[in-house]
């Protein structure tokens, strides 16, 4: 009888080992190492940052990609992206792999929880009043409508990368978020985002939400300028503490979501 109890406990402890062992690799990662992969194989694209270049988007602070889990991220690296000039990397094998979506986890400031900097509060006040942030952005459908939905933006980045995020303006901008400035036929300036054109029309999408579509022939001035629409002197018009309660505001916005309703509002994007 003691026989059969050693034998049948012997069993569940292999079986236990063999369930665990795949978690207990990947847990055993070496982001340093995948530091140098990154560096070597993606940066060129994707920026040293992560936060995109002229030829990859942003994958260090992009809510479609930090949402996404590291099994996800995996197969995306193993595989790559069809289409999309994204070639696979299958030949990291699964622990070069397993140590590159590690490393884009600390670009993307997720390996550590991170306490509410600021006065949340104050953050909502100056968010929403005199650092002007929701002329563009909207939370909780509150706000404007030109720029990303910042709702849950916290989850993805640490307060680091989100300071930098308000103070410095990104190397390269995308061309749905570059900013147009034209001068209508009756002398009226509009600026807003490129939505899209063609050798006869532009398409501009204003503040307001709007689609607004104009004939190029009949502008005085049309100018693409490289930029986006976000402000570029918050770091001398906003102090450190202002700038760590819109953290704070943005950082309690994002908790109140639970994950699974924070991957069901990205579907769509």
């Amino acid at each position: 009888m003691n026989r059969v109890r050693f034998i049948v406990t012997l069993q569940y402890r292999l079986l236990a080992l063999i369930v665990t062992a795949p978690m207990c690799l990947m847990a055993q990662t070496d982001t340093a190492a995948g530091a140098k992969i990154f560096a070597t194989n993606c940066s060129g694209c994707h920026g040293s940052d992560g936060r995109g270049g002229e030829r990859a988007p942003n994958i260090a602070t992009s809510r479609n990609i930090t949402s996404l889990s590291d099994k996800d991220l995996s197969n995306i690296i193993r595989t790559g992206v069809t289409g999309s000039g994204m070639p696979s990397f299958s030949f990291f094998e699964d622990n070069g792999i397993a140590n590159v979506v590690a490393y884009l986890r600390v670009l993307q400031g997720k390996t550590s929880n991170s306490a509410i900097t600021g006065n949340p509060a104050a953050g909502r006040e100056l968010f929403f009043g005199y650092a002007e942030c929701s002329n563009c952005h909207m939370v909780h459908g509150e706000g404007g409508y030109i720029a990303s939905d910042l709702t849950d933006f916290a989850s993805g980045i640490s307060p680091e990368n989100f300071r930098k995020a308000i103070i410095q303006a990104p190397e390269v901008v995308p061309a749905g978020s570059q900013r147009v400035d034209i001068v209508t036929a009756t002398g009226h300036p509009i600026s807003g985002v490129l939505r899209s054109e063609d050798n006869f029309d532009i398409v501009i999408l204003t503040r307001d939400g709007r689609f607004n579509r104009y004939a190029k022939s009949t502008l005085r001035k049309l100018s693409y300028t490289g930029q986006s629409l976000m402000p570029t002197d918050y770091k001398t018009r906003l102090s450190p503490n202002q700038i760590d309660d819109i953290i704070g505001y943005l950082m309690l916005s994002a908790s109140s979501i639970e994950p699974v309703n924070r991957r069901q509002k990205r579907r769509p994007e």
